[in-house]
């Protein structure tokens, strides 16, 4: 019995033979139960979102890896991909290009803003009940001025009871859409939202980018639906552990203020130390004592963060280290271990991935020393 259950556990779609019987029951269950969490409550996560230390923590923790920001994109209702073209620089020329596609990476890498969900508007202007009767049908009046920003937009109608009001979010997000099209924007909303079967199909298929980006072009930020869609990916990629599929894209920030907003890091510290990114884990630390102020050693990480941020990006795994970065991480070693014991909810998984990070780190340390020592660098 334990084993069928066991079974029923890790399996979408299972089946059940009973014996004496010519048949087969196919119970369809799905392993995921996702309730999602949205940014209505009475705390703001906008300004600690905006803040610039939140900022720069968020764009670093995404570990731009250029390789993945450029790469190759279907080219279905875009532009045809140009041939490449080669060029012979100096290196005055190549650093200028570089510094081009940073700038063009930080544009691509741009996070969706995280803001508090908009409150429904009810702002009566007048009540006309000489009007009531008048006609079957609401009338909507829209300013359709050139060069007003559509949030702040004049939308106004007069419902059958005589009430002149200004226009709810949905009536003016679709009147926008008519007048001001977006590109890539429904009037009527996609079947990959409204339909949960293909929705829950396509996280799945673990189409986390496809849905997120989807979703950026389809509801504005403070949108229910939008919040809702969002919440559901995040907490599927982080309960399949597929970080990586967002890593190096414009989501994975939001996706980690998320999770440290909600205080459920621990998976994604377990991830990042599996993988040997300590200083990444001191980053995730930095940002938990950021947003919420209270975690015990947050201050210890915060200070690290600054000589952390000076160092390049780690990509890979080093083939040799300074003796800079070798005191460096294990500083970062020391808040993590202090950390773990003080906040996390998973000690024993993340403490085992630690010592296996000091025992792999220790190996590449004394081989760094000693070729050092060999070459009389010592």
């Amino acid at each position: 019995m334990s084993l069928f259950i066991k079974f029923a556990q890790n399996n979408t779609r299972n089946v059940i033979i009973r014996h004496k019987e010519a048949q087969v029951l196919f119970v369809s269950c799905r392993k995921l139960s996702i309730v999602p969490s949205v940014y209505d409550g009475e705390q703001d996560p906008a300004p600690k979102f905006f803040s610039s230390q939140v900022q720069v923590l968020l764009k670093r923790l995404t570990r731009p890896d250029f390789s993945k920001v450029f790469r190759k994109r279907t080219s279905s209702g875009l532009q045809i991909l140009k041939t490449p073209t080669y060029k012979f620089l100096t290196n005055e020329e190549l650093e200028t290009e570089i510094a081009r596609a940073k700038r063009k990476a930080n544009h691509l890498l741009q996070m969706p803003p995280v803001v508090k969900i908009h409150k429904p508007i009810n702002d009566v202007l007048s009540q006309d009940p000489a009007l009531i009767g008048y006609d079957t049908s609401t009338y909507l009046f829209t300013d359709i001025s050139f060069g007003v920003d559509n949030a702040h937009r004049i939308i106004v109608q007069r419902d059958l009871d005589g009430i002149l009001r200004k226009s709810d979010n949905d009536i003016r997000k679709r009147l926008n859409q008519v007048y001001f099209p977006i590109k890539g924007r429904k009037i009527r909303e996609p079947l990959m939202f409204s339909d949960a079967e293909k929705f829950n199909n396509l996280l799945d298929r673990e189409q986390y980018e496809f849905v997120l980006d989807r979703a950026c072009i389809q509801y504005e930020p403070d949108e229910p639906k939008y919040q809702e869609i969002t919440s559901t990916t995040y907490q599927h990629v982080d309960m399949m552990n597929k970080y990586k599929l967002l890593r190096s894209t414009r989501h994975f920030g939001p996706l980690t203020f998320y999770l440290t907003w909600h205080q459920s890091i621990d998976n994604l510290m377990l991830e990042l130390l599996q993988n040997n990114a300590i200083r990444e884990v001191v980053l995730l630390i930095a940002l938990n004592h950021e947003i919420h102020g209270h975690v015990k050693d947050g201050e210890l990480a915060q200070e690290l963060v600054k000589q952390i941020l000076q160092t390049p990006i780690q990509l890979k795994k080093p083939d040799i280290l300074a003796e800079e970065d070798i005191q460096l991480d294990n500083k970062c070693v020391d808040i993590v271990a202090k950390y773990i014991i003080s906040n996390s909810s998973m000690k024993s998984q993340q403490e085992l991935a630690l010592q296996g990070f000091r025992e792999s780190y220790q190996e590449l340390v004394d081989l760094s020393r000693g070729l050092k020592k060999a070459h009389g660098n010592a």
